[in-house]
């Protein structure tokens, strides 16, 4: 049964999906589930596959699925086996404990251009945990080998067919200003673009000619990164991904030292 459940965890993570595991880790007493029992919930909170007892407690698990996949935390669900509570339907005798464990999607990381930038980009955002997708030449995909996708196609956002949560653009393109414009209309997270604080300013202008609010602007960063008076590239890479990582866990960027938490 583990096997065909980890097909199934392998066959869900590579289609980009939420999910929980769901494990039997301590039973007292009568039960149709036992210690080690696994099922996997769907983001939606329905058993995808495997067994941890019978179905009122695979609903009361369901709902936790669900809310574990949520919130992004684990739960642990303590189930009193001996209710005589004809709801429960479960007047087994004795107690069971089940941890349910979400796995939540890696966020996608959408990156256009070339150069050593973008490759410590790619290198870094694997590390990080991010599903790297590179759009760049034909001739430079060789270089990014932990890329999850490489597109060497002219860049169309609305032709993708996967939801992207950060957009960065980094090798200058003439378009910058409408790709940028078009995925702030299309509720990208987050946008960015490596360029000078002189660029940065006409690409404002040009989207808030374009009808983009003041909100709006506020997913819109440019120049991109943290000012760590980067110089190498490698430096550069490490500012802009610093800043992503900020935004995914809603940091302040202080120094440790200045903060009480």
């Amino acid at each position: 049964m583990n096997k065909d459940l980890f097909e199934k965890i392998t066959e869900l993570n590579r289609d980009h999906k939420n999910y929980a595991i769901a494990t039997v880790i301590m039973v007292q007493g009568s039960s149709s589930g036992k210690v080690g029992d696994k099922a996997i919930f769907g983001e939606d909170g329905r058993r995808i596959m495997g067994f941890i007892g019978g179905g009122c407690i695979e609903n009361r698990v369901s709902r936790t699925a669900l809310e574990a996949i949520n919130d992004g935390e684990p739960k642990i669900v303590n189930i009193n086996l001996d209710s005589d509570e004809i709801g429960m339907g479960i007047p087994c005798g004795g107690h069971m404990s089940i941890i349910v464990e979400p796995q939540i999607k890696s966020p996608t990381f959408l990156v256009r251009g070339m150069g050593r930038v973008v490759e410590v980009l790619a290198e870094l955002g694997y590390m990080l945990n991010f599903r790297v997708v590179v759009q760049t030449s034909e001739e430079e995909k060789s270089r990014f080998h932990n890329a999850d996708e490489i597109i060497t196609k002219p860049l169309e956002l609305d032709e993708l067919d996967f939801n992207v949560d950060y957009f960065l653009l980094v090798t200058h393109h003439r378009d910058d200003d409408k790709m940028s414009l078009r995925a702030l209309q299309m509720g990208i997270p987050f946008v960015a673009v490596v360029a000078s604080r002189k660029k940065a300013g006409l690409l404002v202008d040009y989207l808030k000619k374009n009808g983009v609010s003041g909100s709006e602007l506020e997913r819109f960063h440019s120049p991109a990164g943290l000012n760590l008076n980067a110089k190498t590239a490698e430096e550069i890479a490490l500012s802009i991904l610093s800043e992503m990582v900020l935004h995914r866990n809603g940091g302040t960027g202080q120094p440790m030292r200045k903060t009480k938490v």
